[in-house]
């Protein structure tokens, strides 16, 4: 079987594909769905990627990629799936190595994620534990008002800032005094029968690990 990886943008014949392909493991509304791949239907992040059976143009992977705040050459990693039938090949594996390749040919170095059963998996491929990190999930929306506001301000220096010297002492007066927040609850143990890469995994594994990876050109 010969296998093609390539943007959604590039192959956007196959959007409602992909929807339908993405709803077999995450199951939402058709119209949630493919409004979420038409925001990733782009040549940069947020963008989506495809496993193809080339011959067939069946589509038996995917994965996603999104920008993240202050991190301008890290991207966050998410919705990798292996179709079920094809699990246990090393096409896990081959989707996030080609996913990477994409992320150093276009000048970023750092990938972040988060899974729930497969923490191994992505050890195995040089992920690491991290600590929880802020990342928008193909929130163009977040981004796109970023960059009016910075356009705003850039064109009008001389708008006043709105807050005075009366209103910053009151807050950080208020602030001083408010009591410090509770700890977040600790993890939460969940149980689950399928992979969206694997075939077999541990069960009572904890919810939401946050890993990262440091990715050096495949030269090196």
């Amino acid at each position: 079987m010969t296998i093609s990886f390539v943007t959604l943008h590039d192959r956007e014949d196959l959007l409602m594909k992909s929807a339908t392909f993405l709803n077999t493991e995450w199951p939402r509304s058709m119209g949630s769905r493919e409004h979420s791949q038409r925001k990733s239907c782009r040549q940069t992040p947020p963008m989506s990627f495809l496993l193809l059976e080339t011959e067939t143009d069946e589509i038996i992977g995917h994965s996603r990629v999104t920008r993240l705040p202050n991190r301008e050459t890290a991207l966050w990693i998410e919705s990798v799936m292996i179709k079920k039938d094809q699990r246990g090949r090393g096409l896990g594996k081959f989707l996030m190595l080609e996913t990477e390749k994409w992320m150093i040919e276009n000048g970023y170095d750092e990938g972040f994620l988060a899974t729930e059963d497969q923490c191994r998996f992505y050890e195995s491929i040089g992920y690491e534990n991290c600590d929880p990190i802020v990342h928008s999930t193909t929130a163009t929306c977040v981004f796109a008002a970023m960059d009016h506001f910075q356009k705003a301000a850039a064109a009008n220096p001389s708008i006043p800032s709105t807050s005075s010297s009366s209103s910053t002492n009151s807050s950080t007066s208020v602030s001083s005094s408010a009591p410090i927040p509770p700890p977040p609850p600790p993890p939460k143990m969940v149980t689950r029968s399928t992979s969206p890469i694997s075939k077999h995994i541990d069960v009572n594994i904890t919810d939401h690990q946050y890993m990262r990876k440091r990715i050096k050109p495949f030269d090196q």
